[in-house]
């Protein structure tokens, strides 16, 4: 394995025990495998835990992490405090990537040498992923993504880009990634998702903490009120997934229900003036440039 590509994989779990062993199969099967991969059984109540330590036994770069749950935290802050009980047990291990890996996710076995040599190829590329799609039944469905925009679920980071921004900020409704991205290109870092690299989402979407579709829609809308996203951005947003994302008509307006009610009720935000300051002039770019990528953002792809 080059030095470049030395990296550490941590994986916040919670209950996890249908899904998790597919994510560590896939893991196994990468061509370039984690120097060290952290998995934090986040309080799990089903055995996702002792899953985890079958797997310990066989690959030594395993390491399966307890964590107490808090009472009162919200699923996605609970998450980012995972990562970070995670990151903790990384000692004095010289890495200079960081990936951070859902327990419900199946990766293709050359995710992570593709990944890696697109941001050897690009020394400003500071935080790079592929796309998912999700397992519904017997098949697969297209998961709508921004090219400037990079998933939680599959996402990696160049260490020095994830020490810049101070990691993750723990939303009440979640957006840590797309806070994290933000917060990289205002600190002059590219961020990007190569639609060539698509993994799987094995959970259902609607199911477990979320609930169904409409209330996953109107969490993400009070998400982007905590993120800090201009009115203007989100209304467009909204309507474009009327007609984008299943439910259909029905999931943009409980979005946009969901961003109005986070304004009525005037919460306070976690997310520092200066980075929503810069989000909204993004944002406000996206919308009168017809969402078109500024060259600046655009990455150096490693050749094939």
């Amino acid at each position: 394995m080059s030095m470049s590509y030395h990296y550490v994989t941590v994986t916040p779990a919670y209950n996890e025990a249908q899904f998790i062993a597919r994510t560590i199969e896939s893991v196994v099967a990468q061509t370039v495998r984690p120097l060290l991969w952290l998995i934090v059984d986040d309080g799990s109540t089903d055995g996702t835990g002792d899953i985890v330590q079958r797997y310990t036994a066989e690959n030594p770069w395993i390491r399966c992490v307890p964590r107490k749950k808090q009472p009162g935290q919200s699923y996605y802050a609970s998450n980012v405090y995972a990562i970070e009980a995670g990151l903790a047990h990384v000692g004095e291990l010289d890495y200079a990537y960081l990936a951070i890996l859902d327990a419900d996710i199946s990766l293709p076995p050359d995710y992570y040498a593709k990944i890696l040599a697109h941001m050897e190829a690009d020394e400003k590329l500071g935080i790079a992923s592929g796309i998912y799609v999700d397992r519904v039944g017997d098949g697969l469905r297209k998961v709508l993504n921004d090219r400037r925009s990079t998933p939680k679920a599959l996402m990696v980071f160049r260490r020095a880009c994830y020490d810049a921004i101070g990691g993750f900020v723990t939303l009440k409704y979640g957006g840590e990634d797309t806070c994290a991205c933000f917060a990289a290109r205002m600190k002059g870092w590219k961020t990007w998702s190569f639609a060539d690299l698509v993994a799987v989402h094995n959970k259902p979407v609607g199911t477990g903490h979320a609930g169904n579709l409409l209330t996953i829609r109107f969490r993400l809308g009070r998400g982007e009120f905590y993120l800090g996203s201009h009115p203007l951005f989100v209304f467009v947003k909204s309507l474009r997934r009327c007609i984008k994302e299943p439910p259909y008509l029905l999931g943009g307006m409980a979005r946009l229900a969901g961003y109005l009610c986070a304004c009525l009720r005037r919460e306070q935000r976690q997310v520092p003036s200066d980075l929503v300051q810069y989000l909204r002039k993004e944002q406000l770019r996206r919308v009168f440039k017809k969402n078109q990528i500024p060259s600046s953002f655009r990455v150096k792809h490693a050749e094939s």
